[in-house]
Order: C-alpha cells, then structure tokens, then sequence
C-alpha cells in the first residue's frame, strides 16, 4: 500500500510494551510501524477471523436494523 493511502491510528501502549516493541523492531531490523502492522494482518488472518467478524456484523446488522433501513432511505 502507497504511504499516501495509509491513515494514522492512535495506539497507546504501556512502558514495557513499548520497550518490547521497539526492542523487538530493532533486532528484526524493521519499523516499529511495520512490526505492529505485520501483528495486526497476522491476527485478523488468524483462524476464525473471518467468521467471527462475519458473525458479529450480522449480530450488528440485526440490532440496528431500523436505523440502517432509516439511513438507506436518506
């Protein structure tokens, strides 16, 4: 993906998950960024991911309903 297509994305993180994520960068020899990035699309990949969020959009999908028919008509 072209930086320019990429959105920031406040994460906060404690002192040692800090210090383990910039330790962990430095000997992989990557960024920071990239460690977190690559983490996030291996989790989301992960087995059941997919069902799980299918699962929970319908769950939404259900439970608002008549808002989203409401927003559709506008």
């Amino acid at each position: 993906m072209a930086k320019a297509e990429m959105q920031g994305f406040p994460l906060r993180l404690s002192p040692d998950e800090h210090a383990a994520l910039r330790t962990f960068a430095q000997i992989t020899g990557s960024s920071a960024n990239e460690v977190v990035r690559r983490a996030l699309r291996e989790f989301l990949a992960g087995p059941g991911r997919r069902e799980e969020f299918e699962t929970l959009l319908e769950q939404a999908r259900e439970d608002y309903a008549v808002a989203l028919d409401k927003l559709a008509d506008l």
